[in-house]
């Protein structure tokens, strides 16, 4: 086939054989600013040579020689991923023109059949306007859609916290120290992941989802059972106890519940577990429990012989009134209406409902909570801090409440210290779950190595630690000072405020003031 001429005139030729492109010139003075408009005109041409085409054409004549090739009439680009193509129209404007597209719509066709383009085409193309070597999107392909993973939702332990009403009054009646459940009742559930839906890319090819992740549930099998169906999994108590967390996991624990009072017919209590006393304890008896004691009876106990709780916390909703000093030991939290003639110790907070009366309360610190709250006699000592609305009384009843003080800079040094820990394992528990997801089909277990839900329970149970510990710390650190004694109401002159031993001088006339020892030194707000 001979040589087809795509443009001639005195000055020159341009023609195309074989899909080479080829010049040959007859003398000098073609203008250069002709030669793009003449290139625009001729979109299928791609120069190879741009030097050759200059040169030819100012060291004219010149012999026959090739500046470019060919391109493809309507090139065709597929993304990586397949879900998208391109083509481009390598044409004349005429031929892009409307009254041509039937034919450019067969070729177009002829086109994406060869490269294999079957799905998501784009039908309403052809009635776009186009304009040469621009790109315009022919197909696109179905992505596929990740399944969703797992989500888990747990039972919450409800918070020990006395309610404050509006009128500054205490609400007692509502606190729960022991969340009790029977058989039956809803302790969890997990969401099952999804597999995702499958894409499709402009080929044809099937583009498989990635699956959601699973998630653990975490419980103990002896006390709490599972039921799955409709893409859920529910978790349920397969007995009468106490919720709690062990090592990460949610279980059932032993729960005694006594419907009546402690006395003759019962015997002093000692009990593994948790301990709820729905009537009193009568004058004479002790009960000691390893986890959480609630005593419900709203009449208040006498002279017992003492409440221990080696690890949990003591909730006495009616108070003690004893005519001899009875011990009280919790290694958490006391939560007590009043005390009278009471010895109260214990690891956490001590909540004073209303008031206390010739009793002795050792704490990390020690809150009473009513606007009226007042500390009669006795000694009271905090080692961060004391909140009493009054404090002594107009009966010259020596009182003595005293701060031991803490020291700032250590617990803002573990404050800091434990947010980086809290910090690190959950990072480590992200890479265990996607440990744990793996575990789940095989692919990322190897012999001899621990498992990684197992991993995942303590962890758990470590980082709640931490977090209770960390917010503990926070608010130890919001009292003033090295250690606060705030007194919100009534300051009786019978009173002592003592820190680190040292007696704080208290102007004449001081109704209400916060004591705080700051550098050595006593000071007031």
């Amino acid at each position: 086939m001979g040589a087809l001429i795509i443009f001639n005139d005195e000055f020159l030729t341009i023609s195309i054989e074989n899909n080479d492109v080829f010049i040959e010139t007859f003398k000098k003075g073609f203008p250069m600013e002709r030669l793009a408009t003449l290139l625009a005109k001729h979109p299928e041409i791609g120069l190879t040579s741009a030097a050759a085409l200059r040169t030819s054409i100012s060291t004219a004549p010149s012999k026959l020689q090739k500046i470019g090739e060919l391109k493809e009439r309507i090139r065709i680009e597929i993304a990586p991923s397949g879900l998208t193509a391109y083509a481009t129209f390598n044409l004349p404007e005429e031929e892009l023109a409307l009254a041509f597209r039937e034919k450019l719509l067969q070729e177009l066709n002829a086109v994406m059949s060869k490269n294999g383009i079957v799905h998501g085409i784009n039908t309403n193309l052809m009635s776009e306007e186009f304009k040469p070597c621009k790109s315009y999107m022919i197909a696109q392909g179905t992505a596929a859609v990740d399944g969703d993973d797992a989500v888990i939702k747990m039972y919450e332990l409800m918070e020990a916290k006395p309610e404050i009403r509006q009128d500054g009054r205490v609400n007692f009646y509502d606190l729960k120290l022991i969340n009790r459940v029977h058989p039956g009742d809803w302790l969890g559930e997990r969401i099952e992941a999804t597999d995702g839906i499958p894409g499709k890319t402009v080929r044809g090819e099937v583009i498989k989802p990635a699956k959601g992740r699973t998630a653990t549930l975490n419980y103990d099998k002896n006390s709490v059972s599972e039921i799955s169906a409709s893409g859920k999994t529910e978790l349920f108590s397969r007995l009468n106890g106490a919720v709690n967390y062990t090592n990460g996991k949610i279980n059932v624990s032993s729960h005694l519940e006594i419907n009546g009072d402690v006395g003759v017919s019962t015997g002093n209590i000692k009990f593994d577990g948790f301990l709820t006393i729905k009537g009193t304890v009568n004058d004479g008896f002790s009960v000691e429990a390893t986890k959480d004691i609630e005593i419900n009876s709203e009449f208040g106990l006498g002279s017992i012989k003492g409440i221990i709780s080696s690890t949990g916390s003591i909730y006495i909703k009616g108070g003690i009134s004893s005519k001899e000093i009875v011990e009280i030991y919790a290694a958490n939290n006391v939560f007590i209406k009043f005390a009278d003639n009471v010895h109260i110790t214990c690891g956490r907070t001590a909540h004073i409902g209303y008031y206390c009366l010739n009793s002795n309360i050792k704490a990390k610190e020690v809150i009473f909570d009513a606007s009226n709250g007042q500390a009669l006699g006795g000694h009271v000592t905090a080692e961060v801090r004391v909140v009493v609305p009054m404090a002594g009384s107009e009966m010259e009843r020596k009182t003595v409440i005293e701060v031991t003080c803490f020291n700032r800079l250590a617990y803002i040094e573990r404050l800091d210290e434990l947010f980086h820990l809290i910090g690190n394992k959950k990072v480590e528990q992200q890479r265990l779950k996607l440990v744990s997801a793996l575990d789940k089909t095989g692919s990322g277990k190897s012999a001899g190595t621990v498992n990684s839900s197992d991993q995942l329970c303590l962890l758990k149970d470590e980082i709640k630690a931490l977090e209770e510990e960390r917010k503990s710390m926070a608010g130890y650190l919001k009292a003033h000072g090295d250690g606060e004694i705030s007194i919100t109401k009534h300051l009786f002159p019978n009173c002592s405020i003592l820190f680190r031993g040292i007696l704080a001088e208290v102007p004449p006339g001081t109704i209400t003031a916060t004591f705080y020892m700051k550098d050595s030194e006593i000071k007031t707000l």
